[in-house]
């Protein structure tokens, strides 16, 4: 999946890591106020991804084999959330519980494989599975969220892959500020929210005075504007005071 649509829908379920969402945005009962329309929002980022959007190699993939089974591994989990999302609108906001299964059991078979590539020390290069195979493989980090361990590994070995330019910023970052609050540690990019009394707030922040050059940097719409396309996307109010860390972890 290469299409700016699909890179949304990555983006979007990588910023909600135990959230079904529904296909259509519900109007927020209260929380940030004037915000632009749903789909002003959407063409936003999607201009921004795709003013950030790589090129394909211009060699084959070095690993033929495994740069199919990568994009056959990123199909099966969109295939999931696609159809989990597509029950959502059909029974008003909440999947069936089948669909909900399946996504669990898509991350699953992919955390596992991905494991044994880590373990066996064959996490791909650019070289090995081309641009999309890499970000297949962001894809099923991103959703790795129960083997925190593993996740963590994967953002370490994605890291040099953003830095030369063979993933987009905007997933790293994203993959990023998900380990960061997986270790109850502060994000750097804001990308990350939690509902607390029926309010939607950023978890911590590291560096609040300096986010909105980060997220601009990264190429990242506004804290504003991701709080206002949140809201309205899932239908819950949002403030952007971030969350504070527990004294413990301070």
């Amino acid at each position: 999946m290469t299409s700016i649509r699909a890179a949304l829908l990555a983006l979007t379920l990588a910023s909600a890591p135990t959230a079904v969402i529904a296909a259509e945005p519900a109007a927020a009962p209260a929380g940030l106020k004037d915000c632009p329309p749903f789909e002003a929002l959407r063409t936003l980022e999607a201009d921004k991804i795709a003013a950030r959007q790589l090129k394909p190699l211009d060699s084959k993939p070095a690993k033929p084999e495994l740069h199919k089974e990568l994009l056959a591994m990123m199909e099966r989990d969109q295939n999931a959330r696609s159809n989990a999302a597509a029950s959502a609108k059909a029974n008003g906001g909440r999947p069936d519980q089948p669909f909900i299964l399946a996504i669990f059991q898509a991350d699953q078979e992919n955390t596992s494989r991905m494991r044994e590539l880590v373990d066996a020390g064959q996490f791909p290069s650019a070289k090995d599975v081309g641009r999309d195979g890499i970000r297949a493989a962001w894809l099923i980090a991103a959703h790795s969220d129960r083997d925190p361990e593993l996740q963590g590994k994967l953002l370490k070995l994605l890291e040099p892959l953003a830095k030369s330019g063979d993933l987009v910023p905007q997933d790293f970052a994203l993959l990023s500020d998900r380990v960061s609050v997986a270790r109850g540690e502060p994000q750097r990019y804001g990308t990350q929210f939690r509902a607390v009394g029926g309010i939607s707030h950023p978890q911590p922040i590291a560096d609040v005075a300096t986010l909105e050059k980060r997220r601009a940097d990264t190429g990242l719409l506004t804290l504003q504007e991701y709080g206002c396309l949140l809201q309205q996307f899932h239908g819950i109010p949002v403030d952007l005071t971030p969350l504070e860390l527990p004294p413990a972890a301070r």
